[in-house]
């Protein structure tokens, strides 16, 4: 063969070429081309048994099945969602660490605190969208109180003693506006996670709070708490007995709940892009969606990144203005 002839030179020069660019080719992309190869870790920010763990599980076992790797599921509970939110912003960003974010992180706790030891939006990448829930005003099953005017009737005449709790912000921004509303005065008292405080409503420590529907629901089934109004603008097929917001005569009570998947910013688009395709067909199984709206009447919220980023960017603005009504200065 002769090696100085042109076509042959050209051929030689097209693959020192190609050997070229794979040799110039980020690690990131190869990494990403490959994912996922290992186990994926779920970081939660609230404990077991709560709203976002919940559907993280629910969702965390199907997406083992598309993506052919489990999601192992990470409680970081407390602080208001800063210790899950940090330990995510900081994670390599090669898809394998992932964050199951609410409105807490990504749109009050901007709100309501002057600094964060995270940026909700240049530290993550959304994903997706996967629930979206409402929330209860729940009491003990022993309070002397059957609706949401002889709540409001009690706490007037024992306002040296009442109170209420939260695990997350949502909760504690409707609980502030109920009593504001009303011009009453309570006690708050922060607690890690909902459970927690669910726990301490049923035993007395707390007088009433605002608690998500699917924490709340076996609760509600046992009798251990009441519930006098849900955030819904009609009642629940699952809750025929619990008023709607208009009818207890809570009308601004209309807080919603959202759930969703986050990546640390930096990882691979294709990364990005792999698991919100894998996301949306988990939320669109019926299995999926019967399980959710049985335990936590939630409805599916699937999208691709940018609609979740659209969503989030008014999510922001709407929080923005009820912390502002409700005239809560941030810590």
């Amino acid at each position: 063969m002769n090696f100085a002839e042109p076509s042959f030179r050209r051929r030689f020069a097209r693959h020192l070429g190609a050997i070229a660019i794979v040799a110039l080719m980020p690690l990131g992309i190869a990494q990403a081309q490959a994912w996922p190869n290992k186990p994926m870790r779920v970081v939660v920010p609230f404990g077991p048994g709560s709203a976002t763990d919940i559907v993280a599980r629910t969702v965390g076992d199907e997406l083992r099945v598309e993506l052919g790797q489990p999601l192992l599921i990470d409680n970081r509970a407390g602080a208001n969602g800063f210790i899950a939110a940090e330990a995510v912003a900081r994670a390599a960003p090669d898809g394998y660490v992932l964050l199951a974010s609410t409105n807490t992180i990504h749109s009050t706790n901007q709100f309501l605190f002057k600094k964060l030891p995270y940026d909700p939006v240049k530290d993550f990448i959304p994903v997706g969208g996967m629930h979206r829930g409402y929330y209860l005003l729940i009491v003990s099953g022993t309070m002397p109180v059957n609706s949401a005017t002889e709540l409001k009737t009690w706490i007037k005449a024992n306002a040296d003693k009442a109170s209420y709790g939260w695990g997350a912000t949502a909760s504690q921004i409707a609980g502030f506006s109920f009593l504001k509303e009303a011009n009453l005065s309570a006690t708050g008292v922060p607690y890690k996670s909902s459970p927690q405080a669910v726990t301490d409503l049923i035993g007395g420590q707390i007088s009433f709070m605002i608690q998500d529907v699917t924490s709340g629901l076996a609760h509600l089934k046992s009798g251990k708490v009441k519930a006098l109004a849900v955030s819904a603008p009609v009642r629940l097929p699952q809750l025929p007995e619990v008023p709607s917001n208009i009818e207890a005569g809570l009308p601004t009570f209309d807080t919603t709940a959202w759930t969703g998947l986050f990546l640390p910013a930096g990882t691979p688009a294709v990364i990005v892009a792999r698991l919100s395709a894998a996301l949306q067909v988990v939320l669109r199984k019926p299995a999926v969606v019967q399980r959710l709206e049985a335990c936590c009447s939630a409805r599916m919220f699937p999208n691709t990144p940018a609609e979740f980023d659209e969503f989030l960017k008014q999510e922001r603005i709407g929080w923005a203005q009820k912390i502002k009504a409700a005239g809560i200065q941030p810590e």
